[in-house]
């Protein structure tokens, strides 16, 4: 908790990561490329935000994705960072009009997926978790090395041990498989669509579509402002479908600042696996 000088204050959560057994030290502002950034229950204004935005570029190694729903920090953050941005949807226009904001194939490929037998649920036990790892495998072998990330089942069993309100599993079931699915998280105004998985063999009765417009029309029900696509990890395809949605723009920079000591280590520790690598192909040959 950082104490203002005006007596206002900042809660600044931050995750250490340790290397090289301490000889590199990072700070996270959250985890998995998620939003980070202060929290404060006072009202905060632009000199507040930059004063915060110092003191935590001085933490040193640090990298950080700027909330897109924090204006003050995207504000005194302008011009620092590498540039990015998600897309979301304003949910204030309500379903039928966000509906209508949809391209015309993807309002059909829902009305095709519904008509197909494809059915949405949330899911309900650990199975049903590991049948959706087990869809995300698959998803990952299709992407291959194009995967912007990759996540393991312990990550996933920590979700549904959780039992969270705040963490939901939407599920796909077509002929009684599940074949798809979205994991969202929420907070008090938001829901973001976190991570998605699709059979490939099960492409052509579309049950992504659905899923979005189930996961949507929950989300305008139960009174949330934004319905976040989130980040889409520089895959252009991945942007236009998002588009099509009728969803926009916001930006959110990423902050990555590394120390000249830990840029030469990192090169000196690649150099070493580079060299390990060369005598292990010489001796295998």
């Amino acid at each position: 908790m950082l104490a203002l000088s005006d007596g206002k204050q900042v809660l600044v959560p931050l995750s250490l990561q340790i290397l090289l057994k301490g000889l590199i030290r990072s700070y996270i502002s959250s985890p998995a490329g998620t939003y980070g950034g202060w929290i404060s229950g006072d009202e905060l204004q632009i000199d507040h935000a930059t004063a915060l935005f110092q003191y935590l570029i001085g933490m040193g190694n640090l990298t950080w994705r700027v909330n897109p729903y924090d204006h003050l920090a995207v504000s005194a953050i302008a011009g620092s960072g590498q540039d990015d941005e998600t897309q979301a949807l304003d949910l204030a226009i309500g379903f039928d009009q966000i509906y209508r904001n949809w391209s015309k194939g993807h309002r059909a490929a829902a009305r095709q997926a519904k008509k197909e037998g494809v059915s949405v649920r949330l899911a309900a036990d650990r199975q049903d978790w590991y049948a959706y790892y087990e869809v995300y495998e698959d998803s990952l072998r299709r992407w291959g090395e194009k995967a912007s990330s990759r996540y393991e089942w312990p990550l996933f069993e920590q979700f549904a041990r959780r039992n969270s309100p705040h963490i939901q599993l939407w599920l796909a079931e077509y002929q009684g498989r599940i074949i798809a699915g979205a994991l969202t998280v929420s907070s008090k105004e938001q829901l973001d669509y976190w991570h998605g998985a699709t059979l490939e063999e099960f492409f052509h009765v579309r049950p992504v579509h659905l899923l979005m417009y189930e996961v949507i029309k929950y989300a305008c029900a139960h009174g949330y402002r934004w319905f976040d696509f989130n980040p889409s990890g520089g895959h252009e395809g991945v942007k236009s479908f998002k588009k099509s949605f009728g969803a926009m723009p916001f930006c959110s920079p990423v902050i990555h600042l590394q120390t000249p000591a830990r840029t030469a280590l990192l090169k000196i520790l690649h150099f070493g696996s580079r060299l390990k690598a060369l005598r292990v192909t010489r001796t295998t040959h």
